[in-house]
């Protein structure tokens, strides 16, 4: 039997179909030649990475190998049969192949790890086990693929209208040192979508510096340009060296202390101007509204208006976003699993429901609290899937809220109206006082009597009065 055990081994080590083990703990114990020669990985690289499921991680890495091979968390203990995945190989690519689940017990029917089998995709998707949860997670992992080969910006994702014209302003964007200005709703990203813009663009090895117009004090505002850009700057490592300032809510920023910027980046530009390696300061910045307008309202200075409004990118709010929705969703859930012990694979059709009723006013970063909060929650309770009673106190008190609605807004009345009313309570006030008496209320409205006369005649409010003791 053992010998026999030992030729089953070595047919599989050595066989052209994909075949690998993880243990209990998702960790790779065994990669065959198939897997090998599919994915250009040796076993020594791959054996001992732990798969996450999520598809996070940079093309071409292990990291992003053993994450796309990982079964979805239910499978490992309720398998239903092949589930179309996207294995990422070593030089970038991303291949559609079915995967096989087949968990393994020990001797007592405890728990022991799982065998994995790759297949190409022969078949129609809909002969398969494939659920939505599972297709969600292939076209996010498609998805990835299809933008780092088309931007190299995997980060931002985005398939529908709006977010196509983002991606590719963006794009043009990390191609220059140009001033860029991302306008749009808290939560929408936009102090993301400018770090994917730096990092990508020529000056990404240098450092990127967030500056909160609204979070940080005046006088630390000041001190951080200061120490930036102020001739005394202390020196240090070239990799370090400010490439861009991001100035979030530029429209709120202090204009006294936008006066301090413009100095200090003239001072920069003369103080490295002989420099031998130059480093060229980009402005970046974020505002709700557009920059033309915040000049207007005197809010914000000409001068930097014109620095940082070479490129102008809209971020659509996620309501706008129906497309992109679960995509999101679903690429939140899979970066809280890179950190989490328990992986929930995605969600209940009620729960999508749910969050797709939703107004999201807090737009990306609202999705991402939620879909953490109840990733945890669900982990809690040992579910791969996130149930509607899985979503946060917060969110459903929202949409009751919103289900509701706020007071009704008093319907806008002509002013002529509003103010014949008001005059008339006015004027009735007044006689009610002087007790009819027309020149005691002309003398309280100051007034001439003939005024009030004629005032109270055009109103129709003479017949209403009984004069006493008039003058």
């Amino acid at each position: 039997m053992p010998r026999r055990r030992r030729r089953i081994e070595k047919w599989l080590a050595g066989t052209e179909t994909p075949v690998f083990v993880l243990d209990t703990d998702r960790v790779v114990a065994w990669f065959n030649t198939g897997c090998e020669s599919l994915t250009g990985w040796l076993a020594e690289d791959v054996v001992g990475w732990r798969c996450d499921y999520s598809s996070e991680f940079e093309a071409g890495t292990v990291d992003a190998l053993v994450a796309s091979i990982c079964p979805p968390p239910e499978l490992d203990r309720h398998p239903e049969g092949p589930v179309p995945i996207q294995v990422s190989c070593r030089d970038g690519r991303s291949l559609p192949q079915l995967l096989h689940v087949f968990p393994l017990t020990d001797d007592q029917a405890r728990p022991d790890g799982f065998l994995g089998v790759l297949q190409p995709v022969q078949q129609p998707a809909e002969s398969t086990a494939e659920t939505p949860t599972h297709r969600l997670h292939a076209e996010l992992a498609a998805l990835r693929h299809s933008l780092r080969q088309r931007f190299g910006l995997d980060s931002l994702l985005g398939r529908g209208p709006a977010m196509t014209r983002v991606l590719e302003q963006v794009r043009l964007a990390s191609g220059t040192r140009a001033g860029v200005c991302l306008i749009g709703e808290s939560g929408v990203g936009r102090e993301h979508a400018a770090r994917a813009i730096h990092y990508a663009g020529p000056g990404g090895e240098h450092s990127f510096v967030p500056l909160d117009s609204v979070a940080l004090p005046p006088d630390e505002q000041a001190d951080v340009i200061d120490r930036m850009l102020g001739p005394s700057r202390p020196p240090v490592a070239n990799v370090l060296q400010p490439g861009a300032l991001f100035l979030a809510e530029v429209d709120r920023l202090p204009r006294d202390i936008q006066q301090r910027l413009l100095d200090r980046l003239g001072e920069f530009v003369a103080h490295d101007h002989n420099a031998d390696d130059e480093l060229e300061l980009r402005l970046m910045a974020s505002a709700t509204r557009p920059l033309e307008q915040a000049v207007a309202d005197e809010d914000l200075l000409p001068e930097l208006h014109f620095r940082l409004s070479a490129i102008t990118i809209s971020l659509p709010p996620l309501r706008d976003r129906s497309e992109d929705f679960q995509p999101l969703a679903q690429h939140f859930l899979e970066r809280h699993n890179q950190t989490a012990d328990f992986q929930v694979g995605g969600l209940a059709s009620e729960s999508w429901t749910a969050l797709g009723q939703y107004g999201w006013p807090g737009n990306l970063d609202e999705l991402n609290t939620v879909i953490r909060e109840a990733a945890r929650t669900a982990a809690e309770r040992g579910s791969a899937v996130i149930q509607p009673p899985d979503l946060p106190f917060a969110f459903r008190t929202g949409m009751d809220a919103q289900r509701t609605g706020g007071p009704l807004e008093p319907p806008i009345e002509p002013l002529e109206d509003v103010m014949e009313r008001v005059e008339r309570e006015h004027l009735g006030q007044a006689m009610l006082r002087s007790r009819g008496n027309k020149a005691h209320a002309a003398r309280l409205l100051g007034l001439t009597r003939p005024r009030l006369y004629r005032r109270l005649q055009q109103l129709g409010m003479l017949d209403d009065d009984v004069e006493t003791g008039d003058d």
